[in-house]
């Protein structure tokens, strides 16, 4: 059976969209759009829009390459006008590219603790 005639995996299958979010460099400072862009990441989020999103670092944790922001939609359609409403997209300050994501494997454990009040991620 060729690789193309493969049935799909089992799994989850959720399909997610990311955003690879590049600063042009001819853009200038985008400082005066910081807050608005923090409020529109967070709006994201709490409409379950927002999957994930941080930028891309190196093994210093100094920001390298891309933001990543990685989202819930219903279509490539409707995540390409998230990404074009995002302000350092809508005001031409960083480009973007789009990538469909279907997760099938993988996972994470989240240990709550009620007495200290505190939560990991593993």
């Amino acid at each position: 059976m060729s690789q193309s005639a493969r049935p799909p995996r089992k799994g989850l299958g959720l399909r997610l969209y990311v955003l690879l979010s590049r600063p042009r460099p001819d853009a200038g400072s985008r400082e005066h759009l910081r807050e608005e862009h923090w409020n529109y990441i967070q709006d994201l989020e709490a409409r379950g829009v927002l999957f994930a999103a941080g930028p891309e670092v190196d093994d210093n944790d100094v920001s390298q390459g891309p933001g990543i922001i990685v989202i819930r939609a219903a279509s490539l359609a409707a995540a390409k006008a998230i990404a074009d409403a995002e302000p350092f997209h809508r005001d031409g300050f960083r480009d973007y590219e789009i990538r469909t994501w279907r997760i099938t494997e993988g996972g994470f454990g989240l240990r709550v603790r009620f007495t200290d009040k505190t939560m990991s991620i593993e």
